[in-house]
């Protein structure tokens, strides 16, 4: 296995893939997401905790529970927690003073999904290391180096090692700023055409034609 997919296929995959994740799982497909939840285990592990505890309780004695408590601390105030009784005998909705099921709102189909366990996510990071080794395997390579085009600008060894790192450390900063990195925002925010992320990827790409330009400036 050599060389790369062709252009128009390596497109479709990326236009799709993304929009296919979002219909299925009701999640955006990124990775800076995913990678900052790392960084505070302890409390990501507490909360899928407490997912856990909640979906496992009795949701009428919870939203019960939730009512009386607000009754105690704020009163009902002209009777908005407490459902009038019915008034033809058809109707079904429950007596006064007792707490109407909860609805769900539908919300056009935009609303995410809950946030899936820490597992979940740690599964899907060793699924990205395992597909690369994989693709390697196949190439019959494990690296080709930094490139000629790297190590024109920067260098080889650990200068090089360290320029990534740098860069990385930006990439990361960046994509903690606008909620969101080129994944993200660039393929499941844009294929879905959401505003913010339209915005995002502009502002990523001409970034890096600027960055591109500078660089090739330089070199001449």
């Amino acid at each position: 296995m050599s060389g790369y997919l062709p252009w128009w296929g390596t497109a479709l995959a990326l236009g799709t893939l993304p929009v296919c994740y979002w219909i299925a799982l009701r999640r955006p497909l990124g990775v800076s997401g995913v990678l900052a939840r790392f960084t505070r285990v302890r409390e990501e592990l507490e909360f899928d905790r407490g997912v856990a505890a909640v979906n496992n309780f009795d949701q009428s004695a919870l939203e019960a529970e939730m009512l009386a408590l607000t009754r105690e601390a704020f009163g009902d105030r002209g009777g908005l927690l407490a459902v009038d009784a019915p008034s033809t005998p058809g109707d079904a909705r429950p007596a006064a003073g007792v707490m109407e099921p909860a609805r769900t709102v539908a919300t056009a189909g935009r609303a995410c999904a809950p946030v899936p366990p820490l597992a979940s996510h740690l599964t899907f990071l060793a699924m990205l290391v395992l597909g690369g080794a994989v693709v390697a395997l196949l190439r019959g390579s494990w690296g080709a180096g930094f490139g000629a085009a790297f190590t024109a600008q920067f260098a080889a060894g650990p200068a090089g090692l360290a320029a990534l790192a740098g860069g990385g450390v930006m990439v990361g900063f960046g994509a903690a700023m606008c909620g969101g990195c080129s994944a993200g925002h660039g393929l499941t925010g844009a294929g879905r055409l959401m505003p913010g992320s339209l915005v995002s990827t502009g502002v990523f790409f001409a970034a890096a034609v600027a960055t591109a330009l500078l660089l090739g400036w330089r070199a001449w």
